[in-house]
C-alpha cells in the first residue's frame, strides 16, 4: 500500500506546484497590465490637458460678452450636446482607466476638477437655451436681441397664459441675474399683449352675442375698445377684432369713427410698458406699471 499512497501524493504534489505556478503567472500578468494601464494614463491624461482647454473655448463660443452673461441667439440643443459629447470623451478618473485614483498622474486633480466645472456650465446653458427657445416661441418673429430687452416683440396668434406660466415656471429654477431679468423682461412684454387680448375678447364677448349686439354696448365702450385694437401688434389678431369693432359700429350706427384704415400699427405703449424700443439692460426699473 506504501507505493500507491507515494504516487498520489506526488501527483497531488505535482498538482498544488502546477495551481501555484498558473496563480503566481497569473499575478504577475494583472499586474503587467495594471502597470500598462498607469503608464497609458499617464501619457492619455497629460494630452486632455491639450483637449480641456479647446473645449473651454468653444464653451466661451457660446455667450455674447467675456463675463458670459448672456448666451447667443440662435444657440440651439444640438450644439449644448455636441459639447457634452466632447467633454464626456475626456477621461481623467481612476475609475475610467482601471487603475486606483492614487496612481493617477499628478496633474489629473486639477484637470478632473477643469472638467467638472465644464460640465456644470453646460448644465446651466442648457437650462437657459431651453428657456430662450420658450420663451422665443412665445412670439411670432422670435426674439433677436438677447444682451438688451427690445420691446418690438409680437405675440403669437394662438398664445396662451399657460405658455407664458410654463416658461416663468422654469426660469424661476435659475439664481438671480442680469439673464433672468432679461427673460422677466420678455415676459413681462408677453403678458402685457396677451392682457389685452384677452380683455378686448370679454368686451366683445359682452357686446355681441350671435353676432348681434347687446345692451352691454355703449359709445364709450366702444371707443374703449377701438383704441386698444389699435395698439395690437398681430395682425391677424388686429384684423379680427377690427372685423368684430365694425359689426358693432355698422349696428349701432356708429359711423366716421372706425375703419380699418383708420387705425395705426401702434408700436406698444401702454401696455404695462413705456412706449420705446430701444430696451432696457435688463432693469426691472423699466416697468411702467
Amino acid at each position: 500500500m506504501g507505493k500507491p499512497l507515494l504516487k498520489t501524493l506526488t501527483v497531488v504534489a505535482v498538482g498544488v506546484g502546477s495551481v501555484a505556478i498558473c496563480l503566481v503567472g497569473y499575478r504577475q500578468n494583472n499586474q503587467r497590465q495594471y502597470q500598462q494601464r498607469v503608464e497609458y494614463a499617464q501619457t492619455a491624461i497629460a494630452s486632455e490637458t491639450d483637449s480641456i482647454a479647446s473645449l473651454k473655448k468653444e464653451v466661451a463660443s457660446l455667450y455674447l460678452n467675456e463675463d458670459r452673461t448672456f448666451l447667443k441667439a440662435g444657440i440651439t440643443a444640438d450644439d449644448i450636446s455636441q459639447l457634452v459629447g466632447k467633454l464626456s470623451m475626456i477621461k481623467v478618473s481612476g475609475e475610467e482607466y482601471g487603475i486606483e485614483e492614487n496612481a493617477l498622474p499628478a496633474d489629473a486633480k486639477e484637470i478632473q476638477k477643469q472638467k467638472q466645472a465644464i460640465d456644470d456650465e453646460l448644465k446651466d446653458i442648457e437650462a437657459k437655451q431651453k428657456i430662450q427657445e420658450a420663451t422665443g416661441n412665445l412670439f411670432a418673429t422670435g426674439i433677436s436681441n438677447w444682451q438688451h430687452a427690445e420691446n418690438n416683440v409680437i405675440i403669437k396668434e394662438d398664445l396662451k397664459d399657460t405658455d407664458i406660466g410654463s416658461v416663468r415656471e422654469n426660469l424661476n429654477f435659475l439664481p438671480d441675474s442680469q439673464w433672468k431679468s432679461l427673460v422677466t423682461e420678455y415676459l413681462g412684454f408677453a403678458d402685457a399683449q396677451l392682457a389685452r387680448i384677452i380683455q378686448l375678447q370679454s368686451e366683445f364677448d359682452s357686446m355681441l352675442q350671435d353676432e348681434k349686439v347687446t345692451d352691454a354696448v355703449t359709445y364709450e365702450k366702444y371707443l374703449a375698445a377701438i383704441d386698444s385694437i389699435s395698439q395690437i401688434r398681430n395682425d391677424q389678431l388686429k384684423d379680427k377684432f377690427t372685423k368684430l369693432a365694425e359689426s358693432v359700429a355698422a349696428q349701432m350706427g356708429y359711423t366716421g369713427y372706425y375703419s380699418s384704415n383708420s387705425s395705426t400699427n401702434t408700436v406698444a405703449n401702454s401696455e404695462t410698458y413705456s412706449d420705446t424700443t430701444e430696451g432696457t439692460e435688463t432693469n426691472s426699473d423699466s416697468y411702467n406699471y
